[in-house]
C-alpha cells in the first residue's frame, strides 16, 4: 500500500499521485481496485487528432516554405511559428481530453505564452527592423499575470478544490506579479504603471485568500513546508 507523506494516511490501489494533495506517493503499489479504461474512438478522441494532424501539418508547412521554398537571405521565421502552433496544439489537448490540473495549467500556459511573445517581438525587431519597443515586458506580462491571478482567485471561491490542491499555483503566480516590481523599483525608481496595477492586484488576491480561505490557506502552508 503506497503512502502520502503531506496527508500522513494510506492510498490504496496503484496509483502515482494522492487523490487528495496531487503529491507524489512513497511505497509499493497494490492491485489496481477497477480496471482500467481503454477509450475507444469517441468523439473527444477524434477531435484530438485533428488537432494533433492540423498542427503537425502547419508546422511542416511553415518550415518547407522557410528553408526549402523561400530562396532570398531572411531570418528564419518557422522556429517562433512552430513554437506558437505546439505550445496551442497542447492547450487544446489538454483541454479535448480534460486531463489536466486546472491551475496548473493556466501558469505554464502563461509563463509560455509570455516567452513566445517576448522572442517573436525580438524577432519582429531584428526581421524587420522596427525598434523595440518593449511591449511584451512592459504591457503583456503585467496584464496577463494579473488577469491569471483574478481568474484564480475566483476559481477557488467557486470551487474549494482549486484552494485544496492548487493553492502552489497562486502563489507562484502572485510571486511573478510582485518580485518584477519590486526589481523594478530598485532599478528604475519608478516602476511602471502596468506593473504597478499588477503588484497592486496580486497583493490584493493574496489578502483576500487569506481573508475568504484563510483555514485552507494556513492548511496549505503546513503541508507544503512540512510546519
Amino acid at each position: 500500500m503506497k503512502y502520502c507523506q503531506h496527508c500522513k494516511m494510506n492510498i490504496g490501489g496503484n496509483p502515482e499521485k494522492c487523490p487528495l494533495c496531487q503529491n507524489a506517493l512513497e511505497g509499493e503499489g497494490e492491485r489496481d481496485y477497477w480496471p482500467k479504461l481503454v477509450l475507444g474512438s469517441t468523439k473527444r478522441m477524434k477531435a484530438f487528432k485533428i488537432v494533433l494532424f492540423s498542427v503537425l501539418a502547419v508546422c511542416i508547412i511553415s518550415l518547407a516554405a522557410d528553408y526549402l521554398f523561400w530562396k532570398a537571405d531572411h531570418l528564419s521565421f518557422s522556429p517562433i511559428v512552430v513554437a506558437w502552433l505546439l505550445m496551442s496544439g497542447w492547450i487544446l489537448e489538454l483541454v479535448i481530453k480534460k486531463h489536466y490540473n486546472l491551475l496548473k495549467t493556466m501558469l505554464v500556459s502563461m509563463l509560455a505564452v509570455c516567452l513566445l511573445c517576448m522572442l517573436t517581438e525580438i524577432f519582429i525587431h531584428y526581421a524587420w527592423e522596427i525598434p523595440y519597443l518593449s511591449i511584451t515586458p512592459g504591457y503583456i506580462i503585467p496584464i496577463l499575470c494579473s488577469a491569471n491571478v483574478v481568474a484564480n482567485f475566483v476559481l477557488s471561491l467557486v470551487d474549494k478544490h482549486f484552494t485544496d490542491h492548487s493553492l502552489i499555483y497562486i502563489f507562484l503566480n502572485i510571486l511573478i506579479g510582485v518580485v518584477p516590481w519590486l526589481a523594478l523599483l530598485f532599478i528604475e525608481g519608478t516602476p511602471p504603471f502596468a506593473w504597478s496595477s499588477c503588484m497592486v492586484i496580486n497583493i490584493l488576491v493574496f489578502i483576500a485568500l487569506f481573508v475568504f480561505r484563510g483555514r485552507i490557506v494556513l492548511n496549505e502552508f503546513k503541508k507544503r513546508f512540512h510546519m
